[in-house]
């Protein structure tokens, strides 16, 4: 993921969802090594990601609010 690519508002956001060790008011640059060191620490399963997203869709009856995504 080219997080270079991304707006400051949207790695700020990031920072704070994901509750990452560095300054609120740290530059760009810093957020992007930032993010791109959290991100790439994380091993995804693709098989298991799939399953449970076909599980979720299918389980989201009529009536109930749609799947956000952020």
């Amino acid at each position: 993921m080219d997080f270079n690519s991304l707006n400051i508002h949207v790695l700020r956001k990031y920072r704070q969802v994901f509750k990452l060790n560095i300054k609120a008011r740290s530059s760009k640059d810093e957020l992007v090594v930032a993010a791109t060191r959290h991100f790439s620490g994380h091993l995804v399963d693709e098989v298991d990601t799939i399953a449970r997203f076909l599980y979720t869709v299918h389980s989201n009856k009529v009536g109930k609010r749609p799947l956000s995504i952020i």
